[in-house]
């Protein structure tokens, strides 16, 4: 039976309508009383304004009572009596709205009763009583607290979608809220911290409609204040496919009127606004946009919190006329430089020994199960990266890591890695920087000063915050003159930003190796160009640009992502958006294996590279290894990676040649020559297409996969495809 119902009943003075479920005859007389209810004794005050709420408890049935909330509204004058009287007042308004919710299963409190007295045409006084919610807070106070205390993707994420789903089901329930700021939506965190129970409030202005068009939507979501990526993100929730596009246009039309509408109310209401005072159910002042920051373990990065347009917003002048001065003063050298290194490449012998490394994640579980998988690799060098965000206590559980490792022999570099707090808070960041380096700076081969500074997820939003980042160094570079401190950093092929980063370096600092994250994934190959530049090209301009600082080139991180692997991946994260994704960079594993060896040869043979880092050695989404189940399993690229290491332990580069492929015409095979000790040769070959036969060079006796399986050779050719192979003679083979 309906406990709701569709005609008005009176309540000694008033008039309204009862939850029939609830409310018994006791229950009657008290609402009789509800002016002296909310006086009482025991009542509580939960929020005072225009509008007034107060817990306090019913009595029903058998002598027990009810928590409920009592709202009392505030009154306005002619014109709003006349409203209430066309359109209903507004605890008319809530409880048909209320009732409405519940009938399509959407979250708002359980409504009680509405109460309502007129005076000739003036409305006295109206009310309306839900079901107390112990334990609730806003979807504002969780958001705040969310990014000042639990900076985590993954709650967010769970937080966004849990009241997405709501928000959907209200909309599919054809309801308009038109008032659905984040203060209006309530929910609660059960035993285990996941967030649920989403429930609606502050109804009186919501519309009940057959369905809702895409333009009411938007003018219900224009007032959820998230950062434009978030937004974008929630909404893709909300909806379940892309967002029409009308519904964006629309949204953005209505986000605008609302931003004018919130600057001008002290204009429009002078005195009300005189009169606010902080309440403790007022909306919080969340931190300002461009200080958000949000970790994502599964990716191993930050969040972006906005879009490009908005965050060009927040850049100072000065950030952009410091990158196009020092990129003009230091064009010219540069620019002579990329020309010699160009011409120079594959013209030197290279020792290849210790030239190849991979990044190790060294905080949490599983230490043991990635040194044992180190041991398959041999002592290559390795790169740590120390996180501020994580804290001082595990930053000494790393460094008692990084000792182990470099026990076990191998070279450890570290990677010091900021976070928003510590460009804001610089005394914390030099505490953290002094922490790590009273353990290792005597230990390791090189420091990396910051990371990505480019890219202001990280943290870092102009110059003048870098220069301030890397001043803790300064003093360490004095203490130890042979430490190797490198920077600036950068990601990706931006390398207008190193002049500037290098001319702002702070007094008596310099670095001793230009160190880069330099990606090609988007590009697929890394011989595929981006304009004239290449992966050979890029590493280049970058030792080019690497002779302002010492004429060293470590590449520290680069990768390609991983397709299938969702949220895990850097280019899913942080969340998979529903349809089709265009100009995905992710490829397969034996892809990522290819690539991994061709980008090494590029690197390091040419030349312009000292050394390279693999990032890194267990994730799911883009590492050597899958961690994600309880069996870790080595991929494709970790297990060429093996099977290279043993080889260049001892060999030299000697010599780079093109040969031609037999098919398909126009087809080009790629050699790269290296010695053994004895003088012994063997080369690596690959070509850009599937499958072609190239002529290999004389006196090769044997081929192998780079997984070391045999291949046959016929009349001096060899089947050879985009996954390099080795070419043996006899003696060498090892």
């Amino acid at each position: 039976m309906d406990p709701f119902s569709n005609t008005d009943i009176a309540i000694g003075s008033y008039h309204g309508r009862v939850n029939t479920r609830r409310v018994q005859a006791v229950s009657l007389a008290w609402l009789a009383q509800i002016s002296r209810q909310i006086e009482s004794a025991d009542a509580v005050v939960l929020a005072e304004g225009r509008n007034r709420n107060v817990r306090v408890r019913m009595p029903t049935a058998g002598g027990t009572t009810l928590d409920v909330v009592v709202k009392s509204f505030g009154f306005g004058g002619a014109l709003q009596a006349w409203r209430d009287r066309r359109v209903g007042s507004k605890a008319r308004r809530t409880w048909l709205a209320s009732v409405h919710l519940t009938a399509v299963g959407a979250g708002t409190p359980e409504p009680i009763a509405f109460l309502e007295r007129w005076a000739g045409d003036r409305l006295a006084e109206s009310y309306v009583v839900t079901i107390y919610q112990p334990g609730v807070t806003s979807f504002a106070h969780a958001l705040d607290s969310l990014y000042r205390q639990e900076p985590d993707c993954e709650k967010l994420m769970a937080l966004l979608d849990t009241v997405a789903t709501e928000v959907r089901r209200m909309h599919e329930g054809g309801f308009q809220h038109n008032d659905l700021g984040n203060q209006n939506i309530l929910l609660r965190r059960d035993d285990q911290g996941r967030w649920g129970q989403v429930q609606f409030i502050d109804l009186n202005r919501g519309r009940i409609k057959p369905a809702l068009s895409p333009r009411d939507r938007a003018r219900d979501l224009s007032r959820i204040a998230l950062p434009s990526d978030f937004r974008r993100v929630f909404f893709e929730m909300i909806w379940q496919v892309e967002p029409p596009a009308k519904f964006l246009k629309w949204e953005s039309h209505y986000r605008r009127r609302f931003a004018l509408h919130s600057r001008t109310r002290r204009w429009r209401h002078p005195i009300r606004e005189a009169r606010k005072r902080p309440a403790p159910g007022d909306p919080p002042r969340y931190p300002d946009t461009k200080d958000i920051w949000i970790w994502d373990e599964r990716s191993g990065q930050p969040l972006v919190t906005m879009a490009s347009r908005d965050r060009s917003k927040h850049y100072p002048m000065s950030r952009n006329l410091r990158v196009l001065v020092s990129t003009l003063k230091a064009l010219p050298e540069v620019w002579r430089a990329y020309g010699r290194f160009r011409r120079q490449v594959y013209g030197q012998r290279v020792v290849m020994r210790g030239r190849i490394g991979v990044a190790v994640d060294v905080y949490g579980p599983h230490i043991d199960r990635r040194i044992a998988l180190l041991e398959k690799l041999g002592p290559i060098p390795l790169m740590v990266r120390f996180y501020h965000h994580r804290g001082l206590a595990a930053a000494d559980a790393a460094a008692t890591v990084v000792e182990k490792l470099i026990r076990r022999g191998h070279p450890v570099s570290i990677a010091l890695v900021q976070d928003r707090r510590a460009v804001r808070e610089p005394d914390a960041w030099r505490l953290f920087v002094d922490r790590v380096l009273e353990r290792l700076a005597a230990l390791v081969e090189l420091v990396e000063a910051g990371h990505a500074i480019n890219r202001v997820k990280w943290g870092v939003w102009d110059f003048g915050e870098y220069r301030r980042l890397v001043e803790p160094f300064a003093a360490w570079q004095a203490r130890y003159p042979d430490l190797c401190i490198g920077g600036p950093a950068m990601i990706d092929f931006e390398y207008a930003y190193v002049p500037a980063a290098l001319d702002v370096l702070p007094e008596g600092l310099r670095f001793g190796a230009l160190t880069h994250h330099l990606y090609v994934d988007r590009r697929g190959a890394p011989e595929t160009p981006q304009g004239r530049f290449a992966a050979l090209e890029k590493f280049a301009l970058a030792r080019a640009l690497a002779s302002r600082a010492s004429d060293r080139l470590i590449v520290s991180e680069f990768n390609w992502p991983l397709a299938e692997t969702g949220v895990y991946s850097p280019v899913g994260a942080p969340y998979v958006s529903p349809g089709l994704r265009h100009h995905d960079p992710s490829v397969s594993e034996q892809e990522a294996a290819a690539y991994l060896l061709r980008y090494l040869l590029i690197a390091i043979c040419s030349g312009l590279v000292e050394r390279v880092f693999w990032w890194r050695l267990a994730a799911f989404g883009y590492g050597l290894v899958d961690d994600s189940a309880a069996d870790w399993r080595e991929r494709p690229a970790f297990l060429v990676l093996a099977v290279l290491l043993p080889r260049l332990e001892k060999s030299e580069f000697t010599a780079r040649s093109v040969v031609a492929a037999l098919s398909p015409t126009g087809t080009e095979g790629i050699l790269y020559r290296f010695e053994m000790p004895d003088g012994h040769p063997w080369w690596m070959a690959y070509t850009r297409v599937e499958s072609c036969r190239i002529p290999v060079p004389p006196a090769v006796t044997q081929a192998t996969t780079a997984f070391g399986d045999t291949l046959s050779i016929q009349d001096g050719k060899v089947e050879v495809g985009m996954m390099p192979i080795y070419l043996d003679v006899e003696s060498s083979v090892q």
